[in-house]
């Protein structure tokens, strides 16, 4: 089963992104494995408006756990199953809690095992700030590492918030010859490209 691994740095909507993805191909409810360096591995089943207001929120490194689950896509008269990975939020600076080192650790150890990468940017920040401050070192880094991969794709977040589409053509120009969907992962603007080109690389 190939892996889908979502990466990007802290609040820019990965979570968001994974749960609302999985409604978008039809599941009202998933079986979340979470995975961690100090509490070992579990599993929940879970509806998907459960999951949200337990899962997402504002505040930095709210995800601590390789989160993932197997979900489906239609294919041909069949359907293909992979298994779409949350992870925690990489950042430029290290961090002075260990678990929060940890974690990110482990997201990187995960990204190394994964078939294809979703790189989330927040393209209304990148509007806001410019691109010297709406995309961190660590983000290039991913992308170095990603276009190694057979498959490396940039979701560019937040397109439905105003002056985004600004900063959806800032990150096409900084990162040439990737592939950049602007997307909403709150309305799931854009998952209907994302879900075709994940056909095409799994």
């Amino acid at each position: 089963m190939k892996k889908v691994i979502v990466v990007g740095q802290p609040n820019v909507g990965k979570t968001l992104f994974c749960l609302n993805f999985a409604e978008f191909l039809g599941m009202q409810s998933v079986t979340i494995n979470f995975e961690s360096y100090e509490r070992g591995c579990s599993s929940r089943v879970i509806t998907i408006s459960e999951a949200r207001p337990l899962l997402v929120n504002d505040h930095e490194h709210q995800t601590l756990d390789i989160q993932s689950m197997v979900l489906t896509m239609p294919w041909g008269k069949s359907v293909k199953q992979f298994e779409l990975i949350d992870t925690t939020g990489l950042a430029d600076r290290i961090d002075f809690e260990s678990q929060i080192r940890k974690a990110m650790a482990q997201t990187l150890q995960f990204m190394r095992q994964a078939d294809v990468v979703f790189h989330i940017l927040d393209c209304f920040k990148v509007a806001q700030l410019g691109y010297l401050k709406g995309i961190g070192e660590i983000d290039y880094q991913i992308a170095q590492f990603g276009q190694l991969k057979k498959g490396y794709i940039i979701l560019a977040n937040k397109i439905d918030l105003p002056q985004a589409q600004e900063g959806l053509d800032r990150i096409t120009l900084e990162f040439p010859g990737n592939k950049v969907i602007g997307i909403s992962a709150l309305t799931k603007k854009g998952f209907k490209e994302v879900r075709e080109v994940a056909r095409q690389l799994l």
